[in-house]
């Protein structure tokens, strides 16, 4: 069976057939029954034709002897072309059977050659793929299992060594140093939760594929709701938000997913825009579309982090014990393709970015 697969790794396969090691192999019909089958219908045959000849064609006897004469050879020839169609069909079907049993040991990195399949074409083809899906479904799974842990770890291991800090000083230590480690446990249990409730959201949208409860709301009140929720930290950082006077508008769609965009990109905009900046939210409507920006005076990107921005657990900042878990701009990039929209950046180190959101009317 070597011939009949390309591997993309050097790893030895599993054994194919147990511990013999024989290449897996399907018999479709026993012998004896290809040669009674053939002998049927041979005999079958010429016995109908001559039939036939002999009521309309007045068959003699001679070409009744000629015809019986026939059956040996005739037999053989149809028990030559079956066993030579139904090999054909068995080797086949044994490069399917071989590449299924490869997959239910544990083997994704197996395809099938597709080389003088006929017919067979498409269904190997499509089994290729579905191992290809399942292989890079495996693949994400292992990054995220990774990429999750390694981002609990973090808060984890600031919430337990302060906790165990205080309570190892007891009295002895000051009332604002512990009220500095109380306010440091407290973010990082916050920042713990968030990435909780953020990466369950995130899963739960990737297995989506179409959405749901759809409504006509009034979206750019929503936006509007939005900063208002965000506005304590805004003041706080003493940022100006400026919307629109002329700020309404209405959108179809999921009334809690179009939140998350909005609360995701206010909150990056707020985490990366320096006190005293400012923070602008703007809407252009077109007859086919709307197109949604959040533009900050922050410290900006440059192209490199442009292009790994929505991807899920990067974060530009790596300095603060406060920072996000990054999966935000992940969400807001996976509910705009549920949207069947799309959302771009713009930003220069230094002179801030702008995201863009383009939802279809």
């Amino acid at each position: 069976m070597t011939a009949i697969f390309t591997r993309k790794t050097t790893a030895p396969a599993a054994q194919p057939d147990g511990a013999s090691g024989q290449p897996y192999k399907i018999k479709l019909l026993q012998a004896r029954w290809i040669f009674y089958l053939s002998a049927a219908v041979v005999i079958g045959s010429i016995m109908s034709f001559g039939l036939i000849t002999f009521l309309f064609f007045d068959l003699n006897r001679q070409s009744s002897i000629f015809m019986l004469g026939m059956i040996l050879p005739m037999t053989f020839l149809v028990i030559i072309c079956l066993n030579f169609i139904l090999k054909a069909m068995e080797k086949r079907i044994s490069r399917l059977l071989f590449a299924i049993k490869e997959v239910s040991n544990g083997n994704l990195d197996v395809v099938i050659d597709t080389k003088g399949a006929e017919e067979y074409k498409e269904i190997y083809e499509s089994f290729n793929l579905m191992v290809k899906e399942l292989r890079i479904t495996k693949e994400e799974m292992q990054s995220f299992v990774n990429e999750l842990a390694h981002e609990f770890k973090t808060p984890i291991t600031s919430i337990s060594g302060f906790a165990d800090y205080l309570y190892q000083t007891g009295d002895t230590i000051e009332t604002a140093e512990r009220m500095q480690f109380l306010k440091l446990i407290s973010d990082q249990s916050q920042r713990l939760a968030s990435l909780s409730q953020n990466t369950l959201l995130l899963s739960k949208l990737e297995a989506c594929q179409i959405v749901t409860e759809k409504e006509t709301f009034a979206l750019g009140e929503q936006i509007k709701q939005c900063v208002i929720l965000l506005l304590r930290p805004f003041e706080q950082k003493h940022i100006t938000v400026d919307i629109p006077e002329d700020f309404d508008f209405d959108y179809c769609g999921n009334k809690e997913l179009m939140e998350q965009i909005w609360i995701n990109l206010l909150n990056n905009a707020l985490k990366f825009t320096p006190e005293g900046g400012t923070v602008t939210v703007g809407c252009k409507k077109t007859a086919s579309a709307l197109e949604i920006s959040v533009a900050d005076t922050g410290v900006g990107m440059d192209e490199e982090t442009q292009e790994k921005i929505f991807d899920k657990y990067y974060q530009n900042d790596t300095t603060s014990l406060t920072k996000g878990n990054g999966i935000g701009l992940s969400i807001v990039r996976r509910i705009v393709e549920l949207c069947c929209g799309s959302i771009a950046v713009e930003s220069q180190p230094g002179y801030g970015s702008t995201f863009t959101v383009t939802l279809p009317c």
